[in-house]
Order: structure tokens, then sequence, then C-alpha cells
């Protein structure tokens, strides 16, 4: 499934908000294993922060990515879309 985002940003915050799900993890894991607060995380999905540099390869080394996948748009598996539209996500590391 490919989806269109208006700017590089959305891609952005789409992106971590995605592999996160991908991964399962909820926003507190991903801030623990990126050493970042866990109300950064959700400021980010929010889009009230843009992380910098330094903070995105955390963010991806975190996501098991490399940083630059978090700025491409590919075909989504639609499960996980699914899940992400439903709302909370139950049974997270």
């Amino acid at each position: 499934m490919k989806l269109e985002f208006k700017d590089l940003r959305e891609l952005l915050i789409f992106n971590i908000k995605y592999y996160r799900y991908v991964n399962n993890y909820s926003q507190e894991k991903l801030a623990e294993l990126s050493k970042l607060s866990p109300r950064y995380i959700t400021d980010v999905e929010r889009g009230l922060h843009c992380p910098t540099i330094p903070k995105i390869e955390s963010i991806a080394k975190s996501l098991n990515i490399e940083p630059y996948e978090l700025f491409i748009n590919v075909d989504r598996d639609k499960n996980i879309i699914n899940k992400m539209r439903s709302g909370r996500q139950y049974n997270q590391k």
C-alpha cells in the first residue's frame, strides 16, 4: 500500500511511527532504546518537534533500520497501517 505525503516532515513522522509498529514497540520502548524521553517521541510523532540528524540516527538504529529509510516512501504493509489507524497498540514490547 503506497501513501501520499504533503512534505518530507510528514513522511518522516509517519515512518517513525510505522517502523515503531513494525517492531511492536511502544513509544516508551522506543524512547528507552534511542535514549530519548518518551515525551520527545510523543511530540515527534505528533509533529510538534522535528528531530535533529543525531536523534534521527538514534531513532533509526533503535528501529533496526538505516536513517535514510525514514525519508523514503515505499509500499507499506496494509495490516500495520490498519493497526496504526485503529488507535492504541496493545501487546507492546
